[in-house]
């Protein structure tokens, strides 16, 4: 048996009783954070701009566009929803292979409106979906240096079992499906800070929905994708170079370990670097209750990697902003606060925050090199009078080892579904999610997420 009929194999005999509880109850909870992710995605420049693109192509009503208030075809669905889990920058990774549930939830759940599929499906389908991706990125870990975007890359293959799932494709559909979609995956790290690194991730969930239609269909492609062959390299090979692909990755451990538990989220919507230190800034901050204009200089000590993609004095725009230490550190000491309402054009434009970004040092450390999210960072605040507050800080909140209680998680899910959903709606759509393998039809949820 090839490797890429395990994969497929594992897909359809792997039921929801297979998997273990304490998976089950993360699942939920990371539903819970992706869809508020999503529903305030929609609102972001680039949500509404997917949003009206999609409205003005139309497309049969198969399932709703979240936030959006009307119904078109699943591809565009998981296009629209894929770019605006991405768009607010709230969602989590699973690392060292870097792929996300960004390229699951927005799938699973118009998918699962469109078959009329219970609570229990969607958590089913979300969990193996992540470990096929994950495992693909784990095998082509070299491709990021190339310069892939890991993300829409393997996500590209985890929205095809995620559609394909709930689909109920059989083996051999699935197979062509997966070959039919390693036509399609791409992403450049190149597009970061850009509108485009959102769009990346919509494109891969209509991918793998698109993927997963054309083999239900009958549309075959080579169903030997993962492995090379007297035709050529495969998928790995083609992306990470065949001297570093390790096919062996793909199906280690698969269906006995779940990747699923290691997946981190972000308690600050911006770039996942920023989390930890953003996380002591606040704690200095607080704890020794520190007034913003009585701060003199703040260091950050970081590794060079970190630095590299931080060190952002002036963002051009507010979704740089995002990927700017120096403007959320400047939240922290001005608001007390690294939240979505510190990283917006009004804030970046703020005189006080201009000032607050110049008081901001990041120096790189090329003697830390531990790998993130391992390894830690150190935070020196240093006042006016002379006095110093540091800490050294290395877990953060949302990271798999120490992650968000549920209170938390619903806490930030009403704080970004607020200018969407009324107090009502959040309520109902809270304890339907956090119930999810109780939810027989997902339809209501549905109704809730997209016509707010």
């Amino acid at each position: 048996m090839t490797v890429t009929e395990q994969v497929a194999r594992f897909v359809v005999d792997t039921g929801f009783n297979d998997i273990p509880q304490k998976t089950v109850q993360y699942a939920r909870e990371l539903a819970l954070c992706n869809l508020g992710s999503m529903i305030w995605g929609s609102t972001r420049p680039a949500g509404r701009i997917v949003t009206k693109f999609v409205r003005d192509i139309g497309g049969t009503p198969e399932a709703g566009v979240i936030g959006g208030g009307f119904k078109t075809s699943l591809p565009n669905a998981a296009l629209a929803n894929g770019n605006f889990a991405h768009s607010s920058e709230w969602e989590g990774d699973s690392r060292p292979e870097m792929v996300s549930m960004m390229t699951v939830f927005p799938v699973v759940f118009p998918v699962a409106e469109k078959v009329g599929a219970s609570g229990k499906d969607v958590l089913e389908a979300a969990i193996i979906a992540h470990e096929v991706q994950s495992r693909i990125g784990l095998a082509c870990l070299p491709a990021t240096g190339r310069g892939f975007f890991a993300v829409p890359v393997f996500g590209n293959f985890g929205a095809t079992v995620a559609a394909a799932k709930l689909l109920k494709l059989n083996v051999n559909q699935i197979l062509n499906a997966f070959g039919i979609v390693a036509s399609q995956a791409a992403g450049t790290l190149r597009h970061h800070s850009t509108m485009t690194h959102f769009v990346e991730t919509g494109f891969a969930c209509r991918n793998g929905v698109t993927a997963a239609l054309l083999a239900g269909e009958g549309i075959n492609a080579d169903t030997n994708i993962l492995e090379d062959g007297a035709l050529g390299p495969g998928f790995g090979s083609a992306v990470a170079g065949k001297e570093d692909y390790h096919i062996e990755k793909v199906t280690g451990g698969l269906g006995k370990e779940f990747r699923f538990n290691l997946l981190d989220t972000k308690i600050f919507p911006c770039h996942s670097l920023q989390q930890r230190p953003l996380e002591a800034a606040l704690y200095l901050v607080k704890e020794n209750d520190i007034a913003g204009d009585d701060v003199a200089s703040v260091e950050v000590e970081m590794s060079p990697g970190a630095v590299h993609e931080l060190d952002l004095l002036e963002p051009p725009d507010a979704e740089h902003s995002r990927v700017s230490l120096q403007h959320g550190i400047a939240g922290v000491l001005l608001d007390r606060r690294a939240d979505r309402h510190i990283f917006t054009e009004e804030k970046r434009v703020d005189p006080g925050f201009k000032e607050a970004r110049q008081k901001v040092k990041l120096i790189p450390r090329p003697d830390w090199t531990t790998p993130w999210p391992e390894g830690f960072d150190v935070v020196t605040i240093k006042l006016k009078n002379g006095r110093e507050h540091s800490v050294k800080w290395e877990a953060w909140r949302g990271y798999h080892g120490t992650p968000m209680t549920t209170d938390e998680l619903m806490a930030k899910y009403r704080d970004g579904t607020a200018e969407v959903l009324s107090k009502a709606q959040a309520d109902r759509s809270i304890e339907l999610v956090l119930n999810l393998d109780n939810v027989k039809d997902i339809s209501e949820l549905a109704k809730i997420i997209a016509f707010p």
